[in-house]
C-alpha cells in the first residue's frame, strides 16, 4: 500500500520527470507537498492526523480513520453515478476561447500572490491548470480520485482542513457542478485566511456538460449575494464576451440536433444553409470585435460566455 506521505512526496509538479531532478530540486518538491498533513485536522474532533500502515490516516485523539485509494485519502465516498473524465492536454493556447480566457485570468492573479502563499484547487480534476502553480505551495482535491489530486473530499459536506489556512482557494469551472453551492462556499470561507482570495470562473452561456453533475448557471447578482451570505466580498467580477463563440456554439447545436430528423431533401437544404451561415459567421468574426474580458458593471451586454470572479475574505 502506498502511504499518504510517500504519495505526496513522490507526486511531482506537472512536466517534471522522475529521475531528472537533482537533490536540491527534489528537496524543494518534497517541501512543497510534505506540509499538507500539517494543514489538515480531523473533521470530527479537530485533532491532528497520523498515518498508520495498512490503515490510512488516523486521528490521534478520536481514532477516526480515513481510508486511502492509491495513496489518496478518501474523506467522502466516490459518487457511483459519476464517470471519470479522460485527461485532456490543457495550456494557455489550448481549448475553447472560454478556456483560454480562464487561463489568462488565473495566471495573472496567481502571479500576484506571495511566493509562500498556500493555494487549494477545489475540483481540480486532472490538473487542467496545474502548470500555473508549478513551484508553488499548491494542493488539490476532487470528489474523484484522479491521479493528480491530493485528497478526495466533497468540501461542502466534510472539511478536513484547519481554519484560516489557505491564502487562495481556486474553483475553475466547478461551481456549476455543485448542487449545494452555499454549503461549499461556507466551507471555503472557513479555511481561507483573513484577506485571502477565492478565485472563481463559472460559465453562463454554455451547454449542459458532465451530466448528471451540471446543476446551475449563475448571474452576477446571485454570485454577489451568495458571497456576502457566506462572509466573502466581491473584489472583482468580469465577464468574458464573445458573440462569435456563441454563434458557433449555436450553429454546432443546430447541425447536431436539428437536421437528421428531417426528410432527406430538407436535410440537404439545411446542411447547405449551415455551410453558408458558417461562412458568414467566420466573416463576421473578422470585422466584429474579438472576444474580450470586461468588468461586469461596465457592460450592457447581458450575454457573457461566463464570469471571472475574485472574492476576498474581509475580517
Amino acid at each position: 500500500m502506498i502511504g499518504f506521505l510517500d504519495y505526496i512526496i513522490v507526486k511531482l509538479p506537472q512536466g517534471i520527470i522522475p529521475g531528472f531532478l537533482n537533490l536540491e530540486e527534489q528537496r524543494k518538491v518534497n517541501a512543497l507537498k510534505i506540509d499538507l498533513i500539517d494543514l489538515m485536522e480531523c473533521p470530527k474532533c479537530h485533532s491532528a492526523f497520523a498515518e498508520k500502515e495498512k490503515q490510512g490516516l488516523v486521528c490521534t485523539k478520536c481514532g477516526n480513520t480515513i481510508k486511502m485509494k492509491d495513496g489518496i485519502p478518501l474523506f467522502t465516498d466516490i459518487p457511483q453515478a459519476i464517470e471519470p473524465w479522460e485527461k485532456v492536454e490543457r495550456g494557455p493556447d489550448k481549448g475553447t476561447a472560454w478556456r483560454k480566457s480562464n487561463w489568462r485570468f488565473l495566471n495573472t492573479l496567481v502571479q500576484k500572490l506571495p511566493a509562500d502563499a498556500k493555494i487549494l484547487d477545489v475540483g481540480a480534476g486532472h490538473g487542467d491548470f496545474a502548470d500555473i502553480f508549478e513551484g508553488r505551495h499548491y494542493f488539490s482535491l476532487d470528489i474523484v480520485p484522479y491521479p493528480e489530486v491530493d485528497l478526495v473530499v466533497d468540501l461542502g459536506v466534510v472539511s478536513p482542513f484547519k481554519g484560516r489556512i489557505f491564502d487562495a482557494v481556486i474553483l475553475m469551472n466547478v461551481l456549476e457542478h455543485v448542487y449545494e453551492s452555499r454549503e461549499l462556499m461556507k466551507s471555503i470561507q472557513r479555511i481561507v485566511a483573513p484577506e485571502g482570495r477565492v478565485i472563481i470562473t463559472v460559465p453562463f452561456l454554455l451547454k449542459v456538460h458532465q451530466a448528471p453533475f451540471d446543476f446551475s448557471r449563475y448571474t452576477p447578482y446571485f454570485i454577489e449575494k451568495m458571497a456576502l451570505e457566506c462572509g466573502l466580498q466581491v473584489e472583482n467580477m468580469q465577464g468574458y464576451y464573445d458573440p462569435q463563440y456563441i454563434l458557433n456554439e449555436s450553429l454546432g447545436n443546430a447541425w447536431q440536433f436539428s437536421i437528421d430528423s428531417q426528410p432527406k431533401a430538407q436535410q440537404f437544404i439545411a446542411k447547405m444553409l449551415v455551410f453558408v451561415i458558417q461562412k458568414l459567421v467566420n466573416l463576421f468574426g473578422k470585422v466584429a470585435r474579438k472576444g474580450y474580458v470586461a468588468d461586469v458593471s461596465s457592460q450592457t451586454n447581458p450575454s457573457p460566455v461566463g464570469y471571472l470572479v475574485m472574492l476576498r475574505k474581509k475580517e
